[in-house]
């Protein structure tokens, strides 16, 4: 149900690989002197990025199509509120223009990184219990997919946040390679596929 989505997500996750791999290159062939672990930084940002935007695309996707019939509704799509102002639009143009732009107005304030946060997204459209379903998926248990969701989440926040620098002397960075990065893009791929076969 989610190919363009699905899609969408790898072409960002690939732009973080491509980074990745811009860094392993440079590094190469620069002195040490010039330190690539930024690029480095800023891909494991992207890739968490590109998940967040997935969550965001998947699940007003799948408002659209419940709110056409083209998909069965669940308890928490009518817990969704729209403003008055929607529901005008509704009653005079029919259609899910206003849905669309409802979704995206209250949803552009929240971000879908953390593991609570990305099952009360799909809470709108699902009665999955989603980490239970990705567990399967991957093969692991829920607990250590969301656990490790935190972390890369965690990370991500202390290089956006905090410049990725540890806050005890001698406050250096926290040190990042093309390993840590790109185990971390892989992950996110196989979460986000696995709520794709799970959904």
């Amino acid at each position: 149900m989610s190919a363009f989505e699905i899609a969408m997500f790898r072409r960002n996750l690939q732009h973080a690989r491509d980074l990745s791999a811009t860094a392993t290159v440079l590094s190469a062939q620069v002195t040490s002197v010039i330190d690539t672990d930024d690029i480095l930084r800023y891909a494991l940002v992207q890739g968490v990025s590109a998940f967040d935007h997935f969550v965001h695309e998947e699940v007003r996707s799948r408002m659209l199509l419940i709110q056409s019939g083209v998909l069965p509704d669940c308890p928490g799509f009518f817990r969704f509120r729209v403003s008055l102002r929607s529901v005008g639009l509704a009653l005079s143009q029919g259609g899910t223009g206003w849905l669309e732009a409802e979704v995206r107005e209250q949803h552009s304030y929240l971000s879908f990184q953390q593991p609570d946060k990305v099952a009360d997204a799909f809470r709108l459209v699902t009665d999955v219990i989603l980490w239970q379903e990705v567990s399967k998926q991957m093969g692991q248990s829920a607990e250590d997919v969301k656990r490790r969701l935190k972390l890369l989440v965690d990370r991500r926040n202390k290089i956006a946040h905090e410049s990725d620098t540890d806050p005890t002397p001698p406050r250096t960075r926290y040190p990042i390679d093309a390993i840590i990065v790109n185990d971390s893009l892989d992950f996110l791929e196989s979460v986000a596929g696995a709520i794709d076969a799970a959904i």
